[in-house]
């Protein structure tokens, strides 16, 4: 009990807006704080300015635009230069260069089965 007491006057001495008791506390853990969890919309509407047009700007939001084989073939190609330049600064493994080109090799693979010839059907609708 003097124990309890010495708390409240510690407490006591911080001159806090709200104070609360020794007994609050030493009992603080004991209650069960409950949080439900919020929605999406909720948490935008929370850290987006009051606007009405921001909840269009959320849905509207475009994706990144796809990269083309032809392009991630160009880059592959850049780092690859790159990396075969900056060889002496590196501490890289020439596995680790081959699998660079082995990607660049799958961008290539994936070009080609792209650009397949395709049946003039596909593209014509006879009826």
């Amino acid at each position: 009990m003097r124990e309890l007491e010495e708390v409240q006057d510690l407490i006591d001495q911080l001159y806090l807006e709200n104070p609360f008791t020794a007994d609050e506390f030493i009992q603080y853990d004991n209650f069960g704080l409950t949080a439900e969890m919020i929605s999406n919309e909720e948490i935008l509407k929370a850290i987006l300015p009051n606007n009405p047009n921001n909840q269009e700007e959320v849905e509207d939001f475009d994706p990144l635009p796809p990269i083309t084989h032809n392009e991630a073939i160009e880059h592959y190609d850049k780092v690859i230069l790159y990396l075969e330049q900056q060889e002496d600064n590196f501490d890289m493994k020439k596995d680790e260069l081959n699998f660079v080109k082995k990607l660049k090799k799958e961008a290539l693979k994936q070009r080609f089965i792209s650009a397949r010839q395709t049946n003039l059907n596909n593209f014509i609708n006879i009826t």
